[in-house]
């Protein structure tokens, strides 16, 4: 095991790589833990790791932190063959927690704001079979964020999970395997669209009085809506294609060329799912 608690202790890594610029990286009570080999961690310039643990348990891992005006409060545990990436200015109110398990991704876009308790998980982690067929019934699966998201206090965010760009996620919500659609607002346990065509801004309104509340009644932008364009990709794809990396290098190409050199506005826009139409001979009609 290789723990490095200090910036100057990068050339004590064995096996793995970490590509950091010791002078623009600030690494305050925190520590990096390496228990395999061929794993690597990038952390762009301009960026301070608080109170954090960064650990990887495994081999041929990739965790790419981008850089952020906030810092980052993370507890991070990455095991055999997973990819954690987080995009440019994600705000932590609180202690990250992301557990990357069965060779399965976790991708965060530009901008979010994570409040105080959220957890990520890819795995349950132990087994579920049925007992008729006895096969396995929760199998490890990606968890895929957007940009611009907002999830509230003490909320779950579980295996095979996709948030659109925009979309908030309520206070002590479990959104389990859901898609969730972009600018919507969804809360509860499983998490359920409550609101559609919404979008949120990073104003806070702890101190306010009556003119500041009075000011932003009405938000006349369009910065926060997403649409359908010709730049937007699906998430789940991306995903795929790291995973058919086995090595941590070529995962980290891929995360280069599909997550760090693109930041097209609709890039992660999820679309709502149509409503059938009922059919005039329903009987409910």
């Amino acid at each position: 095991m290789e723990n490095i608690s200090n910036l100057e202790e990068l050339s004590a890594i064995g096996k793995n790589s970490v590509y950091v610029n010791a002078d623009k990286v600030q690494l305050i009570n925190s520590s990096i833990t390496f228990t395999g080999e061929n794993n690597i961690l990038v952390i762009e310039d301009d960026t301070i790791i608080k109170n954090s643990k960064i650990k990887f348990m495994g081999s041929n891992a990739v965790c790419y932190l981008s850089k952020n005006r906030h810092a980052y409060y993370l507890d991070l545990t990455i095991h055999n063959r997973t990819a954690v990436f987080i995009d440019k200015n994600c705000y932590f109110n609180g202690t990250f927690n992301v557990t990357a398990s069965e060779m399965q991704n976790v991708i965060v876009g530009l901008e979010g704001l994570f409040s105080f308790g959220i957890s990520l998980r890819t795995a349950d982690p132990h087994l579920i079979y049925d007992v008729h067929t006895k096969r396995r019934l929760n199998s490890s699966r990606s968890i895929l964020l957007g940009d611009h998201i907002w999830i509230g206090q003490s909320a779950f965010v579980l295996k095979g999970s996709k948030i659109g760009s925009g979309s908030i996620i309520g206070a002590a919500a479990v959104v389990a395997g859901k898609t969730i659609p972009s600018n919507v607002s969804a809360v509860g346990n499983p998490a359920r669209v409550v609101k559609e065509g919404v979008f949120f801004t990073k104003d806070c309104v702890h101190s306010w009085e009556k003119e500041q509340t009075a000011k932003y009644e009405v938000s006349d932008t369009d910065e926060w809506i997403y649409e359908r364009d010709a730049h937007t990709v699906d998430l789940s794809k991306i995903d795929e294609e790291i995973k058919s990396k086995v090595t941590a290098a070529d995962k980290l190409e891929v995360i280069k060329k599909r997550l760090v050199q693109s930041k097209h506005k609709n890039r992660f826009f999820i679309e709502a799912p149509r409503q059938k139409k009922k059919s005039i001979f329903s009987k409910n009609s």
